[in-house]
This record gives structure tokens, sequence and C-alpha cells, in this order.
């Protein structure tokens, strides 16, 4: 049972027999049994290439394919994006210890929300919709798998300080118990993660906290008992909708204005301000049955709270008002609960691995938007009545509950057709109820009540053969399922809007190579994408509708090369595109080409690297409408890590970052204002047009003690 304790909820990432020095430094590589496109990024490369304010998608941009992942306020001072060759966030999925988690009125995420990068083991990125027991409502894109660290074998205290720019200080501590009893077969962890900054816009402080608790027993000689809590407190100052600034607005104020300290102002970073609290906890048993059956159940919960303060024009700098005049402003509340179970249960075979399961969720939200003077916090009844609601109190801009159900039983052989040769048939059935119970619905303000059915059959086939021990080549066949989302749901004719789940059918091919010195893969992709959501030009409430479909392929590769003397090479790279079927032209958020190089050290006391990432052309809007020039981004770390230096000090770890060197200051977002589809205006520029830029230079320092 010792070997159960010692494992962690990412073990299996990575089943590689080579020993490889490249692989041991690799910032991103696959595995040689992998099945579709990945990249694994380990422990060692976030702690010693990341910020340590980091959160999930500051980590996943240096990935082939991965785009976006910068935060205007400063790395992890502010949530960010990513895109996966495209696949927007909602596409694909998030989960952390392999449970799917996100937003609960479409699969979206909060980068900072829930995990620091403190916490973080490993993230795979997987491109591709996986095999049928890959779960979540969003394989259609991919996914993003956080892993839970280690538990370590020695009994260790190891508190951390970082200061750098924007008065940012990081004060945290992990503990590890170590192996407890006389059978060594209990452990677990605690960290705690203060965070505190100024932020790189004007005006953006963010105070953040964290605890995560990690307890792991073995129950007899075959089971393993996990449990996991994870608690999370943020708050920022920045607007509720924050589009950023206009080319007169930057010339006037900066490319890092966001709030101002003038309470006459609707800015001012009082009137803005974000409250956010949530948990994620599972409690996980993995017991071996004998006679080739395991089972691995895991059950769930996680919770998600955002109390918002803004004033409607908080994005109009400089914007006064009468030390007299209401400030127009509003309260706004997203809270949801969702629970949660997986169960799998496996049976080893002489010819392969049978795998079933079952994956069952219940969500559900409360939303909800009151209008208000930001100065005093007395409602504003400037709304129509919504008859019947609120005894004609009318400052609700709206109040709406949602939910679903969702079940995903899936069922898979893995099929060792020979020693090097192994296939993978899987089956999974997606089923989601969607409901609406609206006192006053969101956008068309009216009392709604609706219920949805969407469902699935998704066939799966993916091949993984050993062409020797230092190659591999990989195949797969896959389908994929995104139900609607609820603001789909949001117009007067809501009830009848008709609307199928977009899907995409998945053409995956690859080879990985692990050598001592070589660690390198690529892989080409064609996907369709079918029944587009899309909504009917100028409508207004929205109505939305399936357009049409897009054809996505592409090419990726990553390396790293290991030099002489502790030095290593790296590279990644992607080709992108994805046209629309009707068109023929590249739709929106796809970038042309992603690029990633770097050079690294790792030596004795030392260790150190630069890396860049480049995200190549993108287009805003469908149809090639309003194009976004390239942005790129490069950081550089060195540190120096003392062992045994006295003192009952086990290490002491000093580290000095410089992000964004060379400064650059692009846009990295745009709203635009030509957006209606036909007009002559179409995607042309406009002096209403709205960026968001990166963050300036800054620097970190961080010092690591272990005890």
């Amino acid at each position: 049972m010792g070997t159960q304790v010692q494992g962690s909820a990412n073990a299996g990432a990575r089943n590689d027999s080579i020993v490889s020095r490249a692989a041991a430094a690799a910032p991103t590589q696959a595995d040689l049994g992998a099945t579709q496109p990945q990249s694994i990024i380990d422990r060692s490369f976030i702690e010693s290439y990341k910020s340590p304010a980091i959160d999930y998608s500051g980590i996943a941009i240096i990935a082939p394919s991965v785009t976006g992942g910068i935060s205007p306020n400063g790395p992890g001072l502010g949530e960010s994006k990513v895109g996966i060759r495209g696949f927007a966030d909602g596409q694909y999925n998030v989960t952390f210890d392999g449970i799917p988690f996100g937003d609960t009125n479409g699969p979206t995420h909060h980068s900072t929300a829930y995990f620091p990068g403190e916490v973080i083991g490993s993230v795979v990125v997987e491109r591709g919709p996986g095999m049928a027991s890959n779960l979540g409502q969003a394989t259609f894109g991919g996914s993003i798998n956080l892993f839970s660290r280690d538990l370590a074998a020695e009994r260790t205290i190891s508190p951390f300080l970082s200061l750098g720019s924007w008065n940012t200080n990081i004060l945290g501590a992990r503990y590890e118990s170590g192996a407890i009893g006389d059978a060594g077969d209990m452990r677990f962890s605690v960290n705690l993660q203060q965070l505190n900054s100024d932020g790189a816009r004007t005006f953006s402080p963010v105070h953040s906290s964290n605890i995560a608790i990690k307890f792991q027993k073995a129950l007899g000689s075959s089971t393993l008992l996990t449990l996991n809590l994870n608690h999370n407190e943020n708050r920022y100052d920045q607007p509720d909708s924050d589009n950023g600034l206009t080319k007169a607005q930057v010339a006037s104020f900066g490319k890092n204005y966001a709030l101002s300290d003038n309470l006459n102002q609707s800015d001012y970073h009082l009137y803005n301000r974000v409250l956010k609290s949530t948990d994620l906890n599972y409690v996980r048993i993995q017991s071996d049955l004998g006679g080739g059956w395991a089972i691995d159940n895991n059950a769930y919960y996680y919770q998600y709270t955002n109390n918002g303060y803004s004033t409607n024009s908080a994005a109009t700098p400089g914007l006064a008002f009468a030390p007299t005049v209401a400030i127009p402003g509003y309260i706004k509340t997203n809270q949801y609960w969702v629970a949660g179970d997986i169960a799998k249960a496996t049976r080893q075979m002489d010819n392969g691995l049978l795998r079933v399961g079952l994956w069952a969720e219940k969500a559900d939200t409360h939303r909800s938007r009151y209008d208000i003077d930001a100065r005093t916090g007395y409602a504003r009844n400037i709304d129509a009545a919504v008859s019947g609601v609120y005894g004609g109190l009318n400052n609700t801009v709206y109040d709406q509950n949602s939910g679903w159900k969702l079940y995903q039983p899936f069922a898979e052989f893995e099929w060792n057709v020979n020693k090097n040769l192994k296939v993978t048939p899987g089956l999974k059935l997606m089923r989601t109820d969607l409901s609406i119970n609206a006192a006053v619905n969101q956008t068309s303000r009216i009392t709604q009540n609706l219920s949805k059915r969407f469902s699935a059959t998704l066939p799966f086939l993916t091949g993984n053969y050993k062409i020797n021990p230092s190659w591999s080549t990989y195949a797969q066949y896959a389908k994929g399922m995104l139900v609607p989302d609820i603001s789909s749901y949001q117009s007067a004719g809501a009830d009848a809007t008709d609307i199928k789940p977009q899907t995409s059918t998945n053409y995956q091919l690859g080879v990985v190579h692990k050598s001592a010195l070589i660690t390198f893969d690529t892989d080409v992709y064609y996907i369709r994408f079918n029944d587009k959501v899309a909504q009917i030009p100028a409508s207004n409430p929205a109505v939305f509708y399936n357009q049409g479909g897009v054809t996505y392929k592409g090419a990726e590769a990553q390396g790293t090369y290991a030099l002489s003397n502790g030095f290593f090479a790296y590279a990644n790279a992607s080709v992108n595109r994805a046209a629309s079927r009707t068109t023929g032209k590249q739709i929106a958020g796809v970038p042309d080409t992603t690029t990633a190089f770097g050079g690294l050290y790792k030596s004795g006391a030392w260790a150190g690297g630069l890396i860049q990432k480049r995200v190549g052309r993108t287009y805003v809007l469908d149809d090639e409408g309003y194009r976004l020039n390239p942005y790129s981004t490069t950081d550089f770390n060195l540190a120096y890590t003392m062992q045994n230096p006295g003192a009952g000090t086990k290490s002491v770890k000093l580290q000095f970052s410089i992000y964004n060197l060379l400064n650059k200051l692009n846009a990295v977002a745009v709203k635009p204002t030509n957006t209606v589809v036909g007009s002559a205006l179409y995607g042309m520029e406009s002096a209403t047009d709205q960026f968001l830029f990166q963050p300036g230079r800054s620097y970190m320092m961080t010092a690591r003690v272990d005890f």
C-alpha cells in the first residue's frame, strides 16, 4: 500500500522509461504514451520560470497554440483568459485533480479565483477531446488539467517571501508532514499564502489569500483515501466591465490607466470593486479489489461567490459629477454551488484494461444586478417595472436563478494489440438538463421559466504505437460536444429558441521522441466544427441560431535539446487556421502562428533562463474582421540554491526575475465598435475602439527556506 500513499493525482501523466536530461529540464513535453497532442508542464518549471503570483493561465501560455494568459494588471494580479488553437475560454475544460470546474452560466473560468500557482503541482494542456474517460462540459476544444502538488516523504516547513514591482508582496508557507506513524501510511500538507499589490494599472490594488490542505491515508493494504480542501478569497479594485481605453484616452492618461482616487468621478476605485470567495473540496477513494478490479470514486463540491460594485461609466477616464449628483452604479452578485461525483471502475485483463464510469453533477446559481447611487448605495429606481415582481421596486436589472443536472456515463477498452501497439475505442453519452427560473431575466427583463435538454452519443478511437524505446506515434479520432450556455436564452423569445449543441469531429496524428539529450514531439490536426452558435445580426435583445461550420487545421511542435555544461535550448511553434465553411475566411480568435523559444541553464546551485512567447496575428471578428497585431513577452529568471547552509535549514533558494524584459506594451485585446455583420463599416477601425495592453516590465525577488 505504500506505493499508493506516495501516488498523487497527477501520477500517470508521465510514464516514460527514458532517462533524459532534456526531459528533466523541458518547459513543455509530451509523453511517449500520448494519444493526442499534449504539453506537460511540471512543478520545477512553475517554480523556476513563473511569477510567484501566477495563476494557471499564465502557466499554460507557454504551450504551443495557447494564446492570452496576460493580465494588464501584472502577472497573476488580474484575471486573464487563454485560448487553445482559437477555441476560447468556455470551449475547453479546466480540471483540478480530474474534477471539471467553471462558471455555471457557461463553462468559462476566472483564472485567479481558485488556485494560485503555489498550490499547483503540474499543468497538462491537452489539445483534443481525449478518450471517453476525459470528462467535462467542453472536451469539445480540449482541456487544461491542473494537478495538486505531491505529498513529500519527509517532514518539511517551507516559508517564502516575494517582493516586487507595484509594491507587490507575497508571504506564504507550506508544511509537509512527511510519512506519519510506524507504517508511514498517512501524510498531509498545509499551504498558506497572502498576496498584496498595488497592481500595474492605476488605483487597481489586489488582495488575496489562500489555504489549501491535502491529506492521504491508507485504509488497509489496498485502499487510499485522499481529502483536498481549498479556500480562496480575492479583492480587486477594478471596473466590472473593463474593455480598456480608446487611443485618445491612452494619449491623455497612459496605457496603464484604470481607476482614479477622485470620489467625484465615476472611475473612483472604491466605487469599482470585486469581492470573491471560492471553495473546491473533494473526497477520493481508490481501491484495489483484487481479481484485476479496481475502483476510483471522487465526490466533490465547489462554490463561487462574487459580490461586485461598479459604476455604469467606470471605463470613461476622468468623467466627473457634481458633489450633489448621483453617480450611476450597480450591485452585482454571481453565486453558484456545484456538487458531483466521478465514479470509475477498471478491470485489468490479459489483453488490456477495461474502464467504465459515470460523472454526475448538479449546479444551482443565483445572479442579480440592482441599480444604485454609487455614492450612497441607495437604490436608483430607473428601470421599467416588471409586472408582479418585487412590488414595483424598479432598480432590478435582472434577478435570475438557473441550474443544470448532467450525466456522462462512459466505457472504453485499452486494448494491447501487441507489446508495442495500444488501441483504445470508447463511447460516452453526454446529457445536460438546463433550467432558468428568473423573476427578471437578464437582457430581456421579463419573468421567464424554461428548461432545455441536450444529449449526444460520442465515439472515441485512439491509438499509440511504440516504434522503439525512444520513438512513438499516435492517432486520434474523437467527437466533442458543447452545450449552449444560458446567454442563448435571455431574449423575449427564449422559449422558442431552438438551437443545437455545437459539435466537433477531431482527427489528429503525432510523433513523440525522447532520448538522453532530446525531447521532441510534433502533430497535425484537422477538426470539423459544426452548428456554431451565433447571434442573429442586429437582434436586440440578442437571439441566437446555429450559423454553420468551421474547419480547424494546423501543425504544432515542441522540443528541448540538452547542450553541454548545463545549458538547454527550448522551442515550440504552431501554425493555425480556422476558416468558415461558408465564407472560407478566418474566424475570430485564431492566431496564425504561435512561437516560444529560450535558453535554460541548470547546473549545481545555479538555475535560470530566458524565454520568449509570441502570439501571431489574430482577427477579433469573424470573416477576417479587425486584425489584432502580434504581441510577445520575454521573461528572465536566475536562482541560486544553497544546500544545508546551517541553522537547521535544509536549503535556501534566492531567485531574481524580470517579466516582460523588453518592456513591450502592445495591445493584447480590443473591443471594436464596428461589429454589425453586413454593414459597410464591419471590422473597420474606429476612434471609439477600446484596447487592453501588456503590463510594463516588472521585477520580483523571492527567498524560500526549507527546514
